[in-house]
């Protein structure tokens, strides 16, 4: 369990900084044509462009980060009704739903890549290959997959009891961290 949890670590690092770069570097973009255009008279083409891939992309890395933190809806108020162990059971079942779910968008974002790079697609002012935009998909949903996975084990792992308590754990450190560490 300590090498899944070292593994799941150094995902955490490496969205965060990719989050922040990807966010500053679009933002900074995004002023400097801003700039251009209004006090120089001309902008960049390709700005908006790479702007948005830049957005897409960072926010891609932020829902997979989501699964970690636990950012995504839930059915929390539901299952505090139920006994422990139906409770455990469901947390269960509901992870595997969503590791399926991830598992399928991976596999699917590998097939789009395929098609893309097959076809040679390119975007229109950059003329970035379509596959390396979309690599994004499989590369975030399987990152997303493995935190639902280690999720999955530390339920599993976890007496029926405790499942809640797991539960509002995470929720109590999201607060305390501002909901990023």
């Amino acid at each position: 369990m300590n090498f899944i949890l070292a593994i799941d670590r150094s995902l955490d690092r490496i969205d965060r900084v990719i989050m922040v770069i990807l966010f500053s570097l679009a933002t900074m973009l995004a002023f400097i044509n801003v700039v251009l255009r209004y006090m120089f008279g001309f902008s960049l083409v390709w700005a908006g462009e790479l702007t948005t891939y830049l957005f897409v992309w960072a926010t891609m890395f932020g829902a997979s980060y989501g699964f970690k933190i636990g950012m995504h809806i839930s059915f929390k108020a539901l299952i505090q009704v139920f006994p422990p162990k139906l409770t455990k059971i469901v947390s269960i079942f509901s992870l595997v739903i969503t590791l399926f779910y991830l598992s399928m968008l991976t596999a699917w974002g590998v097939n789009l890549v395929k098609f893309d790079y097959m076809t040679g697609q390119v975007s229109i002012d950059m003329q970035i290959p379509f596959w390396i935009i979309y690599l994004i998909i499989p590369i975030t949903m399987a990152t997303a997959a493995w935190r639902t996975f280690v999720k999955l084990v530390e339920v599993i792992k976890l007496p029926p009891e405790d499942v809640l308590k797991y539960q509002d754990k995470k929720m109590e450190n999201r607060e305390k961290e501002g909901a990023i560490e």
